[in-house]
């Protein structure tokens, strides 16, 4: 078996070289190969204006075609959107639009906003699962359905604390019990394996600025073919529009319009392909390096860094016991100071991210045990003010 040489990795990304970076959580930065692309697609549009538009759609098509293989899922189930809100809202005004005013879903209480404010914000009666030491067991969250609730929507991994659900068993009730299950994936792909067939996931979205390594190239929307048929578009645009067999726009006024079967309706139109498709890029880095070693070189760092946590007294707030419900993040408590600790590690060059009165780090394949090193030493140095 290749053996994956991290030095390397860790200097593709200049990011490490005066930082202890902690924070990809919040964003990855881009490894130099994919800044190259950013750069070449940029001074195509420099040097060609939108000479190119057609190569640059065909490539946009082979990037969603890539994302759906990612997720064990058909090639054409995958649309890009700007984000988790706008994906979120679009699913809450499809179930209004098909269920009315009063439809109901079951989430958990540590869900990030982007998950649960475009449903509050249309009436979707929303119940609120709470954590059992920052865990949501399958069974708590099944207990909290009714005949109004259509289904779930939650996370695969919590962005406070890291918690990491089992999709296929909690897909697997809700399909037998005839439940949605929509889930927001931005914190686990596609660093961490998903398959939307086993899990019998209906609608997902996944912001992948946070474990993409290509920047604000919006959020992957994936559906399956049974969800849209069951859910009409609420939004459409020029790209939507199936013309096939007629000319490539829809110029038509006054007559009926008929929506691509296809995740393709969901892509409204024109997007900045220079910013977005280098996203293919960044995904052949992963995948030379190989998802099943970038999955056990973060728990490796992880186990590090929670036995360097545990020397030195520090509570961990993620629950690490078991291996299949860790993710990247693991979040620690200094009690009352979690901002003042972060500022302070920030003053040392350790960025970590305050979150919930917490200190949260997030663990990457650059990262290094002098990294986690760094940061213990910061640690016991801070509690001891």
């Amino acid at each position: 078996m290749r053996m994956v040489d991290w030095k390397k990795v860790r200097a593709d990304f200049p990011v490490t070289r005066d930082k202890v970076y902690l924070i990809s959580a919040g964003m990855s930065p881009l490894p130099n190969q994919v800044l190259a692309r950013v750069a070449a697609e940029y001074g195509k549009l420099n040097s060609c204006g939108d000479i190119h538009w057609d190569k640059d759609i065909d490539d946009h098509l082979g990037l969603r075609r890539r994302l759906c293989s990612r997720l064990g899922a058909s090639g054409d189930d995958v649309a890009m959107m700007m984000n988790t809100s706008t994906v979120m809202s679009v699913i809450a005004l499809s179930l209004r639009g098909v269920h009315g005013e009063g439809v109901g879903l079951v989430s958990v209480q540590d869900e990030f906003p982007s998950t649960t404010v475009p449903y509050e914000y249309q009436g979707v009666r929303m119940k609120y699962v709470k954590p059992e030491s920052a865990r949501y067991p399958v069974d708590a969250i099944l207990a909290e359905l009714d005949d109004g609730t259509v289904g779930v929507v939650t996370s695969y991994v919590q962005y406070s604390t890291g918690f990491r659900q089992d999709l296929e068993r909690l897909g697997g009730e809700l399909k037998r019990l005839g439940k949605l299950f929509i889930v927001n994936a931005t914190q686990g792909f596609p660093l961490f394996p998903i398959d939307v067939r086993r899990m019998r996931i209906d609608a997902l979205s996944a912001s992948l600025n946070k474990w993409g390594f290509a920047g604000h190239t919006g959020a992957m929307f994936y559906t399956s073919q049974e969800f849209r048929d069951k859910y009409p578009s609420p939004i459409a645009g020029w790209l939507s529009v199936d013309t096939r067999g007629k000319s490539f726009i829809h110029t038509a006024k006054g007559e009926p319009i008929k929506l691509h079967t296809s995740a393709q309706r969901y892509m409204l139109g024109s997007t900045s392909f220079e910013s977005v498709n280098p996203l293919s890029t960044a995904l052949d880095y992963l995948e030379g390096i190989g998802y099943d070693k970038i999955e056990a070189r973060i728990m490796e760092l992880g186990d590090r860094l929670i036995e360097g946590l545990r020397g030195i007294g520090v509570e961990i707030v993620s629950p690490v016991a078991n291996k299949k419900e860790r993710s990247a993040i693991i979040t620690l408590s200094v009690g009352a100071r979690g901002e003042e600790c972060c500022r302070y590690l920030e003053g040392r060059g350790i960025y970590t991210s305050p979150r919930a009165g917490n200190v949260r780090t997030s663990l990457n394949i650059f990262n290094d045990e002098s990294d986690i090193s760094r940061l213990i030493e910061a640690l016991k140095a801070f509690l001891s003010l």
